[in-house]
């Protein structure tokens, strides 16, 4: 049996086997804190890393950022016994496994990071390809965001969140990540209201959270502006970040996760801003996760668009 390896983005020569990659919750404990992740190399991608990196197809990414405060162990909604970290584990597993007879699952890569006050790495660099195999089912994958999830009940650090974040999309997007083979981030044609045609690279960042950037009451809890409304692709600044609220919409965590997005690129007038506040939303809670993995869509107006498209197919 080939054993498995694990590979850090910023430095092909920091390698490990999956004990101790899953020890250091998939960051590489060679590099400075969270600057590294490590991505599961098929193969070990040669020796000592060695050799010639594999040749990937154009590549698209979904990087998830999962409120795993403590905050997160409410239920759902009311006195319901489904917590709100219950409904998110299975909304993403249901969400992904229905990419499950996507084409392009093989080049459609999603990272899972699950914050409180530090960031944990739920899901390391996977294709929806690879997810489907080795969880086999949606429940497979929801199980094990459930048990990682639960491991964190601490303080809201939205902001270091977002420029972990930031990080890896910038890096992904600049075909920096060695242990990713050769490969250039999947541009898409987005055509506005306008008829005005933009080329977007195929990555999106969804934020989800119940909550306010708080990390107590001695320290600063100002939420700072995104760090992707800098984000570059080919000299020109794209906001792929989306967010998501689970609350009401006159508490002040809808605000702030608001005022974090930039307009849809497809529909200018429309936030890249989700709200969940009512059970009857919890159906396209799948949707969403669906279209972030599969990076097709940046605002409600889209979300509502694919949701027409799935049910007719």
């Amino acid at each position: 049996m080939t054993k498995e390896v694990w590979v850090c983005s910023n430095n092909s020569t920091h390698r490990f086997d999956s004990q101790a990659a899953e020890q250091h919750s998939y960051f590489c404990p060679d590099c400075p804190f969270g600057e590294g992740i490590l991505i599961l190399v098929p193969n070990g991608g040669g020796s000592g890393g060695g050799g010639e990196p594999p040749h990937q197809e154009d590549l698209g990414l979904c990087i998830m950022l999962l409120d795993c405060s403590g905050s997160m162990n409410e239920p759902a909604f009311g006195d319901h016994p489904l917590s709100k970290k219950d409904l998110i584990a299975k909304s993403v597993a249901a969400g992904i496994f229905s990419l499950s007879g996507n084409p392009q699952r093989e080049f459609a890569y999603v990272l899972i990071l699950g914050f409180d006050h530090t960031v944990d790495t739920l899901l390391p660099y996977t294709s929806i390809e690879e997810i489907v195999v080795q969880y086999k089912e949606p429940v497979g994958l929801e199980q094990s965001l459930k048990e990682k999830m639960a491991r964190k009940n601490g303080t809201t650090d939205i902001n270091g969140a977002l420029q972990l974040a930031f990080k890896f999309t910038q890096q992904f997007i600049n075909s920096e990540i060695s242990a990713l083979g050769i490969y250039k981030p999947r541009i898409q044609s987005v055509i506005d209201d306008n008829m005005i045609n933009h080329q977007v690279p195929n990555v999106r960042v969804l934020l989800f959270s119940d909550g306010v950037h708080f990390l107590g009451e001695e320290n600063d809890n100002s939420l700072q502006q995104s760090p992707f409304k800098s984000l570059q692709y080919n000299h020109k600044v794209f906001d792929l970040l989306m967010s998501a609220y689970y609350g009401k919409n006159n508490e002040p965590g809808y605000h702030q996760l608001k005022s974090l997005v930039s307009k849809c690129p497809r529909h200018p007038t429309e936030p890249q801003f989700f709200l969940f506040d009512a059970p009857t939303k919890v159906a396209n809670l799948k949707g969403l996760f669906r279209m972030a993995s599969g990076a097709s869509g940046f605002c409600p107006v889209c979300l509502d668009e694919a949701n027409s498209l799935t049910k007719e197919g």
